[in-house]
């Protein structure tokens, strides 16, 4: 049985994300922060509500990319605004609200819990990717208003830093479930080189503050540019693996099933290193 994250809730939450971009739009940044601080407050709620949606408790319902992610944006924004940075957190309600917005119009479904999410280490990766993902694309988003407009630079630096430490935690933690889940750490598929690849972009990032002849423009482009590749991959690609057309195990005319949702967002298939060896049915 799927979940639709549409809850009342949840559309009262996007409805108030939505009113906190309008208060930005006319420079009211301090109703813009409340209105992100309520919003905040009603997602939260909605994504509990989501934990009990299978008739017992589980925190798939929580650590979902598409309804997840406007959460940890709102926290970073409310995060920023207790830093004394009322305009920049007020501006991060674009990215709230439009991730909010995707969430809502496209036809997103939560896959029920399985057997390879029932360990700590499922829970705590996906929350710490999805957060890193955060940082990441709040430090482009800052970047970007460094090259149009100038101002303070450590911003954007700092997220994109510290969206890194996050990201690497989270590939940590991921190996951890990889051996839980598929008695192997690793494996060269197409999620975990898409993990790599933001890993390297972001660790080529960190290396270029030793080069004192960049200029602090380069960073900002970088930084923005690095946004825009996570954007794609590790946040467009997780949305792409929930929508309702792919459903797990349906069976196609020609007699082949489908990936399951649990494979297309993990990227590995289950029992996939535990192949026996004397039956031909590839299951240990």
């Amino acid at each position: 049985m799927f979940v639709e994250p549409s809850t009342l809730l949840f559309n009262v939450a996007a409805g108030t994300y939505a009113g906190s971009l309008f208060f930005h739009l006319f420079s009211r940044y301090r109703c813009s922060s409340l209105l992100l601080g309520i919003g905040f407050v009603l997602q939260t709620a909605s994504l509990i509500s989501n934990c009990w949606r299978w008739g017992f408790f589980s925190l798939d319902g929580v650590f979902n990319a598409p309804i997840f992610l406007p959460w940890c944006l709102a926290a970073l924004a409310l995060f920023i605004r207790h830093r004394g940075k009322e305009p920049e957190a007020s501006s991060l309600s674009w990215l709230v609200a439009f991730s909010m917005l995707f969430a809502l119009v496209l036809p997103v479904k939560i896959p029920p819990p399985g057997p390879f999410t029932a360990t700590w280490s499922a829970p705590m990766f996906f929350f710490l990717e999805m957060l890193a993902i955060a940082f990441f694309l709040t430090g482009g988003w800052f970047a970007w208003q460094y090259l149009r407009r100038g101002g303070a630079a450590k911003l954007f630096d700092y997220l994109a830093i510290w969206g890194f430490i996050l990201y690497s935690l989270a590939q940590v933690v991921g190996a951890v479930w990889s051996y839980l889940g598929w008695a192997s750490p690793f494996h060269w598929g197409e999620r975990h080189l898409q993990s790599a690849a933001i890993w390297c972009l972001y660790c080529g990032y960190l290396h270029i503050h030793f080069d004192q002849a960049l200029k602090t423009r380069t960073k900002a482009r970088w930084a923005f540019c690095g946004a825009l590749v996570v954007l794609v991959v590790a946040y467009g690609l997780q949305v792409a693996a929930h929508l309702t057309t792919l459903n797990p195990a349906e069976v196609s005319g020609k007699g082949t099933a489908r990936a399951s949702v649990q494979e297309q967002v993990h990227g590995a298939q289950p029992n996939a290193c535990r192949q026996s060896k004397t039956t031909g049915d590839g299951h240990a």
